[in-house]
């Protein structure tokens, strides 16, 4: 263990050393860092796998009246197969989320989330418009993290 902390630690330096000596661009260098960094993890005992996790969140509050006009169940249907359309897989749960509204009152909704591995970005965006459109939605909060995973399939 102390080997890695030290050969991680190592590698950081030597790409901060190799940004301040280039053109100048340290984020660039600390992304490859971070990639780097994800790359080289392994997860019990197995090489992990890079990739991007993307965690989606559609309230379902309609944009215009702040108050939900489809049952949840109804809307976990219709969302599932829009993911269905443009990704390989998702994973969905639900949750509860609150704002505070433009006119300063405190809102309150269900709210879809989904966590969507190695989508591609003309995929993602499609899936996004069409919550937007079809849940009455003036935007989706989209996260997109950096991730290293494996498939455990047991001994």
């Amino acid at each position: 263990m102390k080997k890695r902390i030290t050969a991680l630690i190592l590698s950081a330096m030597m790409m901060l050393s190799l940004a301040a000596c280039g053109n100048g661009d340290s984020s660039s260098s600390a992304n490859e860092t971070e990639s780097t960094a994800v790359s080289e993890q392994t997860i019990l005992g197995q090489k992990s796998e890079k990739g991007s996790k993307y965690t989606l969140y559609l309230g379902l509050n309609d944009k215009d009246t702040y108050e939900q006009k489809i049952s949840t169940e109804d809307a976990i249907e219709k969302a599932n197969k829009i993911c269905a359309a443009h990704s390989g897989g998702y994973t969905q749960f639900t949750a509860k989320g609150g704002w505070t509204n433009d006119d300063g009152t405190l809102g309150h909704e269900n709210t879809l989330v989904y966590m969507i591995y190695d989508i591609e970005d003309s995929d993602l965006k499609a899936m996004l418009d069409e919550f937007i459109k079809e849940f009455n939605q003036s935007a989706v909060l989209v996260e997109k993290s950096d991730t290293a995973h494996i498939y455990y399939s047991g001994n």
